[in-house]
């Protein structure tokens, strides 16, 4: 199931993320208003368009965000490994699970210690 559900996510991650979609969205919008005023379609016909309409939008940010929440990781897992097999200080590792002021006390004692070896 994990597997389609990726595969899935992917897919749409790929066709949401080409330059010809919003155009096409654009020129598909207009032409169903403009069909919709001509053939005097009810209110109720346009409500439920919008619905549909937000709740495939809100399907395909729910799968763009897995698919970058996925890539994220695998990016930090790179990065740790990275970190590992370099001569980088082992407290960097896991850096994005720390909260802001440590990150920062981080970035400040490494660029401290960059100065002065610098000098």
């Amino acid at each position: 199931m994990r597997w389609h559900f990726r595969q899935i996510s992917d897919l749409a991650v790929l066709w949401a993320g080409h330059r010809v979609v919003p155009v096409t969205l654009i020129a598909f919008t207009a032409i169903w208003t403009a069909v919709g005023l001509s053939f005097s379609f009810p209110r109720q016909w346009f409500l439920l368009t919008n619905m549909v309409g937000t709740l495939i939008i809100f399907f395909i940010l729910l799968l763009v965000q897995h698919s970058q929440n996925r890539d994220m990781t695998a990016l930090h897992a790179k990065l740790d490994e990275l970190i590992r097999s370099s001569e980088a200080g082992n407290h960097w590792i896991a850096a994005e699970k720390k909260d802001a002021d440590a990150i920062e006390g981080m970035r400040q004692q490494h660029h401290g210690q960059t100065s002065e070896t610098s000098t």
